[in-house]
């Protein structure tokens, strides 16, 4: 039940954003230049930017964006890596681990910051800048979690019993790894969260037209010089909200499973 509490400010932050045109009737994109960096009041309760867009409506569909990218791009990351554990597993393992390796010693950050500048800030091209410059730390835990299990009695004598290594996969290997891939998961969303909202606030993530939580901090910095501390403090609590229970779901995950990282 704990755990419920730490997660419903999160659960209530998404079911605002998700259902956004029910608690707010404004555009997130529309500015009205007689409304520039209004502080909060009864009309716009968390007042609005240095275009006149309502922060409020503009925090709520930021939070779906940010949301929509940190899980679908979580879930690309886990499949990536689970294909390619697997396909070592069946051709040239040392070769594969070996160049593993090898991306894993790339600085995943800058390689982000270099493809930003050739590709469309959208959607789905950052779903996919993340997911594939991410794969290779699940891939390594992932395989160092097989290589453990592989030790154990009971690979071993699925095997003798005459299982297939793809089938001892599947059905011996893969289901006690669950716990370590759920908690990866979680923990993969809270990331990729925090790389989208680091690139966007840099101007190197998703375009500026979007509304997301990196570009509403990016358009902060500009306006904390003149006072307007809404602009910095309501975008920050949002994305506090979005990260700090899914840390705490990882946390309380890893502890219930007694998931070592």
């Amino acid at each position: 039940m704990k755990i419920l509490y730490l997660l419903s400010p999160l659960f209530l932050a998404l079911f605002l954003a998700f259902f956004a045109p029910l608690f707010s009737s404004y555009d997130p994109n529309f500015g009205d230049v007689t409304k520039l960096l209004f502080a909060p009041n009864l009309e716009h309760i968390l007042g609005t930017d240095m275009l006149g867009r309502d922060l409020f409506t503009r925090i709520l569909y930021a939070l779906k964006t940010s949301f929509f990218i940190g899980l679908l791009s979580s879930f690309l990351t886990l499949v990536l890596a689970l294909l390619y554990v697997f396909v070592a597993r069946l051709f040239f393992y040392t070769f594969f681990m070996r160049l593993l390796d090898m991306f894993l010693a790339l600085p995943f950050l800058l390689l982000m910051m270099f493809f930003s500048g050739f590709i469309e800030g959208n959607n789905l091209s950052m779903i996919l800048m993340i997911a594939l410059t991410h794969w290779s730390f699940v891939a390594k835990l992932f395989a160092s979690e097989l290589k453990r299990l592989e030790n154990l009695e009971f690979y071993q004598a699925a095997l003798v019993l005459g299982s297939t290594k793809i089938k001892a996969f599947f059905r011996d290997l893969l289901p006690p790894c669950f716990s370590l891939l759920a908690v990866l998961f979680v923990l993969n969303i809270v990331h990729a969260i925090s790389t989208e909202a680091t690139l966007s606030f840099f101007g190197l993530g998703l375009g500026f037209e979007i509304a997301s939580l990196g570009n509403i901090l990016n358009e902060a910095s500009k306006a904390v010089f003149i006072g307007a501390w809404w602009l910095v403090l309501y975008p920050l609590l949002a994305l506090l909200i979005l990260i700090l229970p899914l840390l705490a779901l990882s946390g309380y995950l890893r502890k219930c499973w007694s998931v070592s990282l």
